[in-house]
């Protein structure tokens, strides 16, 4: 289970450091002091408040169930008494044996149960809690019932009321309304809600009160033109002036009931007995009988449109339009009670069913689809679990798990939209409207007990459809025992962000005037209020949905929070939200289809297809020589990043078309990383970008394949080659930056012989990689039993390699003994012959008796992952890319991101490659990712979120893991946890010793990648869902280093970087190299020659015990030093360690003694003096050496 860490965000300073880390080496844990003195981290709690008394905030991402398991087991272990023994081996009850018979039928395993078990412990409100509420409200009713009564008014006329100490909570608008309004006290004031059903759940437990207005308040005819709603907010405003005199009110608020302007109700904080405040909701409702409920029949008007517009009120019905959420939003008053009771009859003592809504209410809460307006609600949800026991599809003896299980398999197979569900059996009312009327007026329905209320009137469709697919993804994970469920359940939030492919931000809402035309929605705006954004919205969904049809798996219009306000502040008006964020769930198989074939051009069907696309439709004939209409969106040939954009341009075409909403104010999340992937490179024709690297790595995959023929079928070698196998990043499609062919000028460089070589005096020239390829050679009994004659062996066969490829295919090669080097297409490729045996010569040693024996050696492990292991990822990875063609712009803008932090060094990219696949073999509760911003959003939260100290990362490549390997894994884990590598990876191939990890990164390294990624995230997020318009946004900032926590910097000379056009930020002063394109050289060009990278080797080879340094590898400009401080702690004086050193006298009072300390400056000026010609300058922004004065 996924356990929390408590302030994850919190840096230790150095006084603790060290019982931070625990085991930690010494070494390490100073780096991490380094790393951290300038990170100024405000560390904030996630810890639920788990006391007696409940807590009232937020609902928190993680629940800290094992916590509370480990508090009380220690709680028992100091007060238990002396256990009888007897009592040890004591037979099993009949209730053990039962519950024992349950968790294996039932659950996935005992943990699953315990878990469940706790959560419900922490979000069931305790009994004294409850006390306290309880009190709470005979509180606030004496308060509510001593209030004094007014003076009529005139219904226009609210001059009496002081605004400024309270403004009536509703928009009223038009201003002119009849009617009288008197205030009296409640006739009745009761509990309503989940407190009354005791389905509440902690940490946001809110207590519902209604207040029922007395019958004088009302008039007949209030149920028209907005005047019982209006009535009903002023009277929650006169509470509101009263209630804010009274010392035990602490704070006063407004809000909407479930995000609807017409439903304000008045939030209070009251003081309880322990000084924790309870949340109070106070509805105001109107007298059971006041109206009749027929009044409200679904297809009736209550709203004239005369009046509306500013006309008249006196016009009967007539012919006026059905005014059906209008009517509902009355009816959810008039209806509470009744519904109140049946909820709490229905559930009744029965301890399953409450639980087993609490388990729904905290799963619906982690998917935030519960909130704004247009939610499906917890209420609903509650009233669902209703249903189903009336309907026997659970009953009160079932368990918390089976009420849970069995409420979202029913959600999951059910339909709303097409087939509504009904709480009302009987026919006794004549007047009461069919299911049929309600489903030709609503998106969803679910009615209620009365017959006459729509419970779900005001949820959106996309919301609905969001549920059930939720629920759904849900019953899929519960089937499939090797996840962890209750993480993915209960503790796993899904932000709207994350869990779509692409989203799209409709800004400006001034524009849906225009749409409320073109939809002609004039009679709906009115039947809400003047909630444009609630008219629209189902129009603008019904044109997504056909235009974007088979392209998409899901769509959702996000949910805005509802907003609160003060009582002296005024009401936000219906749909002011900033904009409307709709969320895509892309169908990976058609989303990138550059065209969209409509109907035969003859058939009736096409005039439609022309009207709904309009000038981008055009006719074409097809290769089974069909002549239809179609919508081409791009050229055949485009680049696969653009292609990823079609949905983009559909969606903006068609929203200007049939909407009337302008392009500018329509902005598509997706592509806003992929700039950090493009390669500015310069052709004859100008400055231009290859695009996102896909189309260059398909090509060196081409060129591989033509390889991988010629070497399989050369018969000039002794031994035949019996598997060929790519290792390097490019044939993975995890190359940051796939090569171009090497077909740059020459200007920068001299040929030696058949060898391009660089010139001194000038620029670096393009940096050019190798691309490596391990051969296995067939097997023989006249391999060397010594390593030094087979390596000999291995290299005459390269020798043999070589001349085979140049004399046989005419191919310009380099020959060395571990090696063949190949150009081949302008590419350059190295070939290494391998063979098993070698891994075994290499363990082996011999003994000074004579004896021969074997053990690992650092040379082995390498070997072993060089020709075993990596060829083996490479070929894995290879295939979730070709499964998922997202997954190399994920994995790609991982690495890029983690090498512009300074730390592509300190942790092994295969690392960051297992990350990534885990998100696409893996990706519960989410779908697999179809988009690489998505996937990258992932990546961060993967990095910064998982428990890298309590749980390994299960990387189940291939699904290769069985039960028992998971099981075998955790052990190991559990038991050797201070010997493993602080970045558990464990795959397959490599289950319990994650070599891919071993030995970094390091700890300090590691919680440095922890913060930044943490941090990365909530900048990248909020830039996302930001209101701000995106072109003035600098989508590159999470990839600029922070550079104040480095004691020195490097500067480097830009034309001496080979890899500058890589840079995040291209400037000016970059060098754009020229791309020659159909050049065939016959001579090999420079390659692998990286100036920046010898450099470093030097520097980390020669002060590797005095400092890190850190560099971007992808185009960076400097090097981060970092000061090991244990370093610069002086020693006794050596001959042997005088390096870097200076000596020093240290006198006592009884002798002196020469001492050697580390000499700054001297080690300062060598870093100048070994980058001569390439470093510019070298920075120090800190002195502060430890002992070094």
């Amino acid at each position: 289970m996924k356990r929390k860490h408590r302030n994850p965000e919190n840096v230790l300073d150095k006084n603790n450091k060290q019982q931070k880390l625990g085991d930690i080496d010494s070494e390490d844990s100073e780096e991490l002091d380094d790393f951290e003195a300038d990170e100024d981290v405000n560390a904030q709690s996630d810890d639920v408040d788990e006391s007696e008394d409940g807590s009232e905030g937020e609902f928190e991402d993680d629940i800290d169930v094992d916590s509370g398991i480990q508090s009380s087991t220690a709680d028992d272990t100091l007060s238990s008494t002396k256990i009888n023994k007897k009592s040890l081996f004591k037979p099993p009850s009949n209730d053990e044996l039962n519950q024992l018979k349950e968790t294996e039928n039932l659950y996935h395993s005992s943990l699953f149960r315990m878990q469940i078990t706790e959560l419900l412990s922490e979000v069931t409100l305790k009994a004294k809690r409850q006390q306290q509420i309880e009190k709470v409200f005979t509180t606030v009713k004496n308060l509510l019932l001593n209030i004094p009564k007014g003076k009529p008014h005139e219904l226009m006329d609210q001059d009496w009321l002081p605004k400024k100490f309270v403004k009536v909570p509703f928009c009223q608008s038009p201003k002119t309304v009849k009617g009288r309004f008197q205030f009296l006290p409640p006739v009745e004031v009761k509990i309503v809600g989940s407190f009354l059903s005791r389905t509440a759940v902690k940490p946001n437990v809110n207590l519902d009160i209604s207040a029922t207005m007395p019958a004088e308040c009302l008039q007949s005819k209030d149920h028209l033109n907005q005047r019982y709603l209006r009535k009903r907010a002023l009277y929650l405003a006169v509470l509101a002036k009263h209630l804010r005199k009274k010392e035990e009110v602490e704070d006063l608020k407004f809000t909407y009931h479930h995000g609807c302007h017409y439903k304000p109700i008045l939030i209070l904080q009251v003081k309880g007995d322990t000084g924790k405040p309870v949340t109070v909701h106070l509805h105001a409702v109107a007298a059971e009988g006041m109206f009749k409920l027929h009044r409200f029949h679904v297809n009736k008007n209550n709203v004239r449109k005369q009046w509306y517009h500013g006309q008249t009120e006196e016009v009967e019905e007539g012919d006026q339009p059905a005014t059906s959420s209008y009517n509902m939003a009355i009816l959810s008053d008039l209806t509470m009670a009744q519904n109140n009771d049946h909820l709490t009859k229905t559930v009744g003592d029965s301890q399953g069913i409450r639980e087993g809504i609490h388990l729904l209410k905290v799963w619906l809460h982690q998917r935030e689809l519960n909130m704004g307006y247009g939610g499906f609600s917890s209420y609903i949800l509650s009233m669902y679990v209703a249903y189903l026991l009336s309907k026997r599809r659970l009953n009160n003896m079932m368990s918390s798990y089976q009420v849970f299980r069995n409420t979202l398999l029913n959600l999951s197979k059910s339909d709303w939209t097409v087939q509504g569900i009904t709480l009302c059996d009987d026919n006794i009312d004549s007047q009461r409207p069919l299911l049929s009327d309600f489903l030709e007026t609503f998106d969803v329905v679910f009615v209620d007990v009365t017959g006459y209320f729509n419970i779900c009137s005001c949820v959106n469709k996309t919301c609905y459809n969001r549920v059930r697919h939720e629920a759904g993804q849900a019953m899929r994970m519960l089937e499939d025992h090797s996840l962890d469920s209750f993480s993915f359940f209960f503790m796993t939030p899904l932000p709207f962000l994350r869990t779509f492919d692409n989203l799209f931000h409709i800004r400006e809402l001034s524009c849906l005037e225009t749409s409320v035309n073109k939809f002609d929605l004039t009679d709906k705006v009115m039947d809400l209020g003047g909630n444009m954004v609630a008219a629209v919205t189902p129009s603008l969904v019904s044109v997504l949905q056909r235009s974007l049809n088979r392209r998409i798996k899901l769509l959702q219009v996000k949910q805005e929070c509802t907003p609160q306000w003060g009582i002296m502040d005024e009401p936000p008006k219906p749909g002011s939200q900033g904009q409307i964020t709709v969320g895509i769930l892309l169908n990976p198989d058609t989303c990138t289809s550059i065209l969209d074939k409509g109907p035969p051009a003859d058939s009736p069907e096409a005039d439609d297809f022309r009207d709904f696309w309009g000038e981008k439709s055009e006719l074409r004939r097809f290769k089974d020589g069909s002549i239809c209409e179609a919508v081409v969106w791009m050229e055949g040939n485009s680049e696969i990043s653009l292609k990823r954009t079609v949905c983009s341009i559909a969606v903006k075409h068609i929203l200007q078309k049939q909407a009337g909403i302008p392009t500018e104010s329509i902005c598509f999340i997706g592509p806003q990383l992929d700039p950090l992937l493009y390669l500015p490179v310069r052709s004859k024709k100008g400055i231009k970008c290859y695009g996102t690297g896909e189309e260059e790595n398909v090509a060196i995959m081409q060129s591989y394949d033509s390889l991988c023929k010629l070497l399989r079928n050369l018969k000039d070698l002794p031994l035949t080659i019996n598997s060929i196998q790519g290792t390097s990043p490019a044939f993975r499609f995890t190359e940051v930056f796939p090569a171009l062919q090497a077909t740059f000028p020459t200007q920068l460089t001299k040929t030696d012989s058949s060898f391009l070589c660089p010139i001194s005096s000038r620029p670096t020239p393009p940096y050019t990689p190798v691309h490596k390829i391990v051969c296995m050679m067939e097997g023989s009994g006249k391999w060397p039993d010594e390593i030094e004659p087979f390596q000999r062996l291995k290299a005459a066969f390269h020798i043999a390699l070589g001349k085979a490829l140049s004399s046989d295919h005419s191919l310009i090669v380099r020959t060395t003994p571990g090696y063949v080097d190949v150009k081949k297409n302008n590419y350059i490729f190295r070939v290494e012959l391998a063979y098993l045996r070698e891994i075994a010569l290499t363990k082996s040693y011999r003994t000074p008796e004579g004896m021969m024996k074997v053990r690992d050696t650092p040379e082995s492990i390498e070997l072993e992952k060089q020709i075993v292991a990596l060829p083996k990822l490479t070929s894995t990875l290879h295939g979730i890319q070709q499964q998922h063609n997202t997954f190399s712009g994920t994995v790609r803008l991982a690495k890029r991101w983690v090498s512009s932090q300074l730390l592509a060094d300190h942790i092994p990219e295969e690392a960051l490659e297992l990350m990534a696949a885990q998100i696409y073999i893996a990706p519960s509760p989410f779908s697999v990712p179809n988009s690489p911003l998505v996937g990258f959003l992932r990546f961060l939260h993967l990095l910064s979120n998982h428990d890298w100290t309590r749980t390994p990362l299960l990387v189940n490549l291939n699904q290769e893991f069985t039960a028992g390997d998971y099981a075998e894994i955790l052990s190991k884990f559990s038991k050797d946890r201070k010997t493993l590598p602080l970045m558990f990876i464990s795959t397959p191939g490599d289950k319990l010793s994650s070599h891919w990890t071993a030995g970094s990164p390091t700890a300090p390294i590691l919680q440095r990648l922890i913060l930044l990624a943490k941090e990365s995230l909530n900048i990248l997020e909020s830039q996302l869902n930001s209101n701000l318009t995106q072109n003035t946004t600098d989508f590159k900032q999470i990839f600029r280093p922070p550079l104040e926590i480095y004691d020195v910097i490097i500067h480097l000379r830009q034309k001496m970087v080979p890899r500058q056009n890589q840079a995040v930020d291209i400037t000016n002063e970059t060098f754009i190299p020229l791309h020659l394109t159909d050049v065939n050289s016959e001579v090999m060009p420079v390659y692998e020659f990286d100036p920046v990278q010898l450099y470093l080797s030097e520097l980390r080879e020669v002060y590797g015990e005095y400092a890190l340094f850190f560099y971007d590898h992808h185009g960076g400009n400097l090097i981060g030093v970092l000061w090991k401080p244990q370093a610069f702690n002086k020693a006794a004086f050596s001959v042997n360690r005088i390096a870097g050193k200076m000596p020093v006298m240290q006198t006592t009072d009884k002798h002196s003694d020469i001492q050697i300390v580390a000499n700054v400056e001297a080690i300062l000026e060598d870093f100048e003096v070994l980058g001569e010609g390439l470093t510019s300058k070298v920075e120090i922004k800190k002195w502060d050496f430890g002992s070094v004065q």
